[in-house]
């Protein structure tokens, strides 16, 4: 009797094996949809960049959007701080404190042909947040990379009463314009990851052709935030929510304090209340003016920087749906882009058995790709092309 409990139960294993894997090697294992503008220049860029085109495979005892996310912050917490070479404090005209923080600086700064990576941290993180693209660009490329660090955040003093989660273009263009001045002439390439997508939009959308980044990565963004935060996944959208507050508001409440309207932030919900008051601390008169000035989706249209998106079906915080709608204009955006994974919840893209990050080979793939091509001259076609999996 025991050994025929054994024998269906060793079936029943394999029989769940079995149908596990079929399900992750015909559901899960996929190759990134992609979607650009017909251009020679960007069918180079696709030739030299392999995970563009080869099969994504996530990790399978983790490709669920939920235990993506628990993973990545589990990993966060349970890795060593990245050291930076130097961190650095600006004053920005208005008396307002952010920084920098530089990795390489010492080491490849005698070589004018390195490339500087500006990374664009998270929506309430610091250096420290981003440390496994800063790390995994220093180690596999040797590029100089630095973090610029928004008011408010990290361990930088709020000397004056003003944040805005998704950051200044005005603060980000002081910052640039000192990177420059310490670099002149090097080639500067931008990321932006989820939050910081954003203010890497806006900031390529207002510049234009006068952008200071030869090319750029954005990784899980909102495109319309006065209408993304609404609609992150409820559960995450009230824990981000009260993190806000303890974040900023707490954290800095003397600052805060005369402020009208700060009891009401405080008491706020979920992150779109939070978004939607903003303004209260943000600099700006109302909610509109607060969008207008700050929404990354109304320039976008207006980017001239060869650009990389990535966005995941799955995402449980820039969901799918802000894709979608946005897909009528970021398809045909000319040298851009866009690559649409089913899975890779928000900003994890784990892949393999040891959960290494897939969207850190990309982006070190696609500066790659972009640093073998000579200053961009062609335009592009509107003809937009589709890469469908099979």
């Amino acid at each position: 009797m025991e050994l025929i409990t054994n024998h269906l139960l060793l079936t029943f294993f394999l029989i769940c094996s079995l149908g596990f894997v079929s399900y992750y090697f015909l559901e899960v294992v996929e190759t990134p949809v992609l979607r650009f503008s017909e251009s020679d220049f960007l069918f180079r860029v696709i030739e030299r960049s392999p995970h563009l085109t080869n099969k994504y495979y996530p990790t399978f005892w983790c490709f669920n959007q939920h235990l993506m996310l628990l993973l990545l912050m589990f990993k966060e917490y349970r890795t060593k701080p990245f050291v930076y070479d130097k961190l650095e404090q600006l004053k920005m005209k208005d008396g307002g404190i952010t920084g920098l923080a530089w990795s390489g600086i010492h080491s490849e700064s005698s070589q004018p042909e390195t490339p500087i990576v500006v990374v664009f941290h998270t929506i309430s993180g610091d250096e420290q947040d981003i440390k496994s693209i800063v790390n995994y660009l220093r180690q596999t490329y040797g590029w100089i990379v630095v973090v610029c660090i928004r008011r408010g955040h990290g361990n930088l003093p709020l000397t004056t009463p003003k944040i805005n989660t998704m950051g200044s273009t005005s603060d980000l263009k002081e910052q640039l314009s000192y990177i420059q001045k310490k670099f002149p002439n090097r080639q500067m390439f931008g990321v932006g990851i989820s939050a910081g997508s954003g203010l890497l939009a806006r900031y390529l959308g207002e510049a234009g052709i006068k952008s200071q980044f030869a090319a750029a990565v954005a990784v899980s963004p909102a495109y319309d935030i006065e209408k993304a935060f609404h609609r992150v996944h409820p559960v995450y959208s009230k824990i981000m929510g009260q993190r806000l507050i303890n974040y900023f508001l707490k954290t800095h409440y003397e600052s805060f304090a005369n402020l009208k309207g700060m009891e009401e932030l405080l008491q706020i919900k979920t992150i779109g209340e939070f978004q939607d008051k903003l303004h209260t601390v943000s600099g700006f008169r109302s909610k509109e003016n607060y969008y207008y000035h700050s929404n990354p989706v109304l320039v976008a249209q207006k980017i001239k920087t060869p650009l990389l998106v990535l966005n995941a079906a799955d995402d449980p915080i820039c969901v799918n749906q802000n894709v979608i709608e946005n897909l009528h204009w970021l398809e045909t955006l000319p040298n851009t882009i866009h690559v649409h994974t089913k899975r890779g919840s928000h900003i994890a893209y784990f892949q393999g058995f040891r959960a290494r990050s897939w969207s850190d080979s990309v982006i070190g793939e696609y500066f790659a790709a972009i640093l073998k091509e000579k200053p961009l001259k062609q335009k592009s076609k509107k003809k937009p092309i589709t890469k469908k999996k099979k």
